[in-house]
């Protein structure tokens, strides 16, 4: 989500950068199902018994945390392919824009950390983007060896995403704010027909904002601030939560927490977690899923 280096080392700052901006009487109604206009159909989905929503299922989620990034090159489609054969039932990415406005998978601000390249996403062609490789400095023993350099592995736009993997469920972190790429990411999740099968997330409120005015119908999780005014309020009566996804730091994802936001319909599905330990604890507390860079790791444990 929102930590900058692949751990859970930002999950602190996450909650202490800025104070609550959100109150429960500026809060909207939490959707409890979710519907598209653009001509797909509700049916019912099944996964491994599953009928209905994964996201409103009462199945733990496996969550692969940038399509997990410790076993392939983050937000690939290798990443996101191995990440579905080692049991992950939904993939989390991150999106940017090009500056010609495609909208792309990318953690980072920059290309720099994983890729051959510098500079901002944003101020980058497509063209240019599409150029870098992408596997360049994935290792799995920490520098020893780099197996995915030039194998030809790239940055993947949001549609061929959606087209290699049709069927699956998404967590997509809209990073960028400026330009704000709110209806682009809209357009192409309404265009393959996925709206049902996603939830959105900014740790920006005006963004998460944007997404809600503009598709009401689709899932959000919590903005930080909003997250912060959860963190506040567990137990309080008056609180009405603004969306039906709680995505909180692990080490804040406490038992007092998970059961106030059951009360309120909400779901709880910490990051980053890549311990077994840290693992089971959570399942412990009840959470509904987890997101973990390690989906392999998680899939042993899950209940």
């Amino acid at each position: 989500m929102s930590e900058e280096t692949g751990d859970s080392e930002g999950a602190t700052s996450t909650t202490t950068s800025t104070t609550s901006t959100t109150s429960s009487s500026s809060t909207t109604e939490v959707p409890t199902t979710s519907s598209t206009t653009s001509g797909t159909t509700s049916e019912a989905t099944e996964t491994e018994g599953v009928v209905g929503n994964l996201f409103l299922s009462d199945k733990f989620l496996n969550i692969a945390h940038r399509g997990g990034g410790d076993l392939r090159p983050e937000e690939t489609l290798p990443a996101f392919e191995n990440a579905l054969a080692v049991g992950a039932e939904v993939l989390e990415f991150d999106v940017h824009a090009s500056s010609d406005g495609v909208i792309v998978a990318m953690h980072d601000g920059t290309v720099d950390r994983t890729t051959d390249g510098t500079g901002a996403v944003k101020a980058m062609t497509f063209a240019e983007l599409r150029a870098l490789d992408a596997g360049y400095r994935f290792t799995p023993d920490d520098g020893q060896t780099f197996p995915y350099r030039g194998t030809g592995i790239v940055i993947p736009t949001i549609e061929e995403i959606l087209d290699a993997f049709p069927d699956s469920y998404y967590l997509i972190e809209i990073k960028q704010t400026d330009p704000p790429i709110v209806d682009g990411v809209l357009a192409a999740l309404e265009e393959r027909g996925a709206l049902e099968r996603v939830v959105l997330a900014s740790t920006d409120l005006d963004t998460i904002v944007a997404v809600r005015a503009a598709m009401p119908e689709v899932f959000t999780s919590l903005s930080t601030p909003e997250m912060l005014d959860l963190y506040v309020n567990v137990g309080s009566p008056d609180y009405t939560p603004p969306a039906q996804f709680v995505h909180s730091p692990w080490d804040l994802t406490s038992a007092e927490l998970v059961a106030f936001a059951h009360e309120l319909g909400m779901k709880v599905h910490p990051w980053t977690v890549n311990e077994e330990n840290r693992m089971v604890d959570l399942i412990g507390r009840g959470v509904d899923g987890i997101m973990t860079d390690d989906p392999a790791l998680l899939e042993s444990v899950s209940p």
